[in-house]
Formats: C-alpha cells, structure tokens, sequence
C-alpha cells in the first residue's frame, strides 16, 4: 500500500512539473513566430525594394519564402492575404483586418502585436516604395527588440515556472499523503 502512495505522489509531482512547464512553451512559441515575422518582413523589405513586384506577389514571396517546418501565425496570415489580393474582390483594408482577424483569433500573439501587424500592412500598397521600405525596416526593428524581451523574459521566467510546478506538486503530495 505504501508504494502505491509513494508512486502517487511522484505522479503528482511530476504532473505539477510539467503543468509549470506550459507557460514556458507559450513563450517559446511566441518567441518562434517573433522570429519568423522577422524573416518575413526582411524578406519583403527586399521584395519591395529592390525587385519592385506587385504588393501580393511580393507578400506571398516574403511569406513562402521559408520552407522548411509548419508555418506559424504570420506567414498564414500572410499567404491568405496575398491570396485574397490576388483575386482583387474586395477593399485592401477589410482584406487585412478580415485575414487578421481569422488568422490571430486562436493564437499566442497579443493583441498589440496583432494591430501593430494590421497597421503595417494597411500602410503597404500607398505611397512611394522609399516610405514602405523606411515602414517595414521600422517594423522589423520593432519586432526584433521584442525578440530580445521575450527571449529576456523566458529567461527569467522559467526558473520560476518550474520551481513553482515542482513546488506545488510537493505541496500536493504532503496534503494527500
């Protein structure tokens, strides 16, 4: 009977630790699509720039452009948006937000990430290619810095994460035992 308890509890312990561990998960996801935006908007900034294609031709290139792995958030978004361009039915505008929309509606970008995106975007298509390239370098340098914070953040975090999941699956364990 005593090894049937004893089992129990490094169970729960070991359940405790993994449910502190989900957090950290978020933050690595959240930081793996920061990165991948990254890409892209270098990619595109390219795109814009110095090869001059059409506005959907150069979102879906910046958005294909890394194959490997399944792709995240953005580049969806991305690929739907050049997508629906393409067709050419609706009003830029309600392009974006509805891609976004659907895009962000279950994912771990926040919301100020999300409509950071969808202004940038919105600015895209207007003005001449030197603001569009200044935007999307502005943006870029943006997203890079919040690379920096987040990876700071996990950093920091984890180790309290995992103490706290370890922590209480002991606590756990002295409460039913």
């Amino acid at each position: 009977m005593e090894y049937i308890k004893l089992i129990g509890v490094v169970l729960v312990v070991f359940a405790c630790a993994g449910f502190g561990a989900c957090p950290i998960q978020k933050m690595k996801e959240r930081t793996r699509e920061l990165e991948e935006l990254y890409f892209c908007l270098l990619r595109l900034k390219s795109e814009v720039s110095h090869v001059g294609k059409p506005l959907p031709e150069a979102i879906k290139t910046a958005a294909d452009s890394k194959k490997s792995g399944k792709p995240g958030v953005y580049r969806t978004v991305m690929m739907q948006l050049a997508e629906m361009l393409s067709r050419g039915r609706e009003n830029y505008e309600v392009l974006v937000r509805s891609c976004a929309s659907e895009g962000f509606s279950d994912s771990v970008v926040t919301t100020e990430e999300q409509e950071n995106f969808v202004d940038t975007f919105l600015l895209l298509g207007g003005g001449d290619k030197e603001k569009q390239v200044q935007m999307l370098s502005y943006y870029a340098e943006n997203v890079r810095q919040a690379i920096g914070q987040e990876k700071q953040r996990k950093k920091e975090k984890s180790y309290l994460y995992r103490s706290l999941g370890i922590l209480g699956g002991i606590f756990l364990s002295v409460i039913m035992y």
